[in-house]
């Protein structure tokens, strides 16, 4: 699993990012889900209509909160499923479920801390939303290969963007921060070891 912890001062950041992830989705396509946790206002919503908005025919989509819906679907290419588990802490619609494990849609679930662990895609970001004082943390563990080929894809965006000296362009990186880690299982012992 890799780490990344990304720093987003401003609204601005968020929707770089949004457009830097609806870019490089289709070269991870392994990556099925993005699992959004985090407190109410946090960023979830903001950050999904920014990723949404980004994507190839974003410019149709009505991006909501599916807290009362459960589910929306938005005509962009992959195809989006927006969820919110919020309210389905007993089970998972099986809509949310189907979704999950379809190789060609792109599932964002708010609140997937609800998420049973035997309705996990094999590839996915769970991303962890937090704020303090208006600017928002974003710890991104990455599951399963194309999403570890995201996040250190990711990671060199954000490096890139933050050792260049000239003033940010619209797509420059936010601030990031990477922190690696790989377990190897071997027969007889588990060897750590730290990147």
């Amino acid at each position: 699993m890799t780490t990344l912890e990304i720093t987003l001062e401003n609204l601005e950041d968020t929707n770089r990012l949004a457009r830097w992830m609806a870019r490089n989705i289709s070269g991870c396509p392994g990556v099925r889900a993005l699992l959004l946790r985090g407190k109410p206002g946090s960023g979830k919503t903001t950050f999904t209509a920014a990723l949404v908005r980004a994507l190839p025919g974003g410019d149709l989509a009505e991006v909501a909160s599916p807290s009362f819906t459960l589910c929306n679907h938005y005509p962009t290419t992959p195809p989006v499923l927006h969820g919110d588990l919020y309210r389905c802490a007993s089970a998972v619609p099986d809509e949310i479920a189907e979704a999950l494990q379809h190789a060609g849609t792109l599932t964002i679930l708010e609140w997937a801390e609800y998420l049973p662990w035997e309705d996990f895609p094999e590839d996915f970001l769970d991303i962890l939303f937090t704020s303090d004082d208006n600017v928002y943390l974003l710890t991104m563990n990455a599951v399963g290969p194309d999403a570890q080929k995201m996040t250190h894809a990711l990671y060199l965006w954000t490096e890139k963007g933050r050792s260049e000296t000239q003033p940010k362009q619209r797509d420059s990186a936010p601030y990031c921060r990477l922190r690696s880690r790989l377990l190897i299982s071997l027969t007889t012992c588990q060897q750590v070891i730290e990147l």
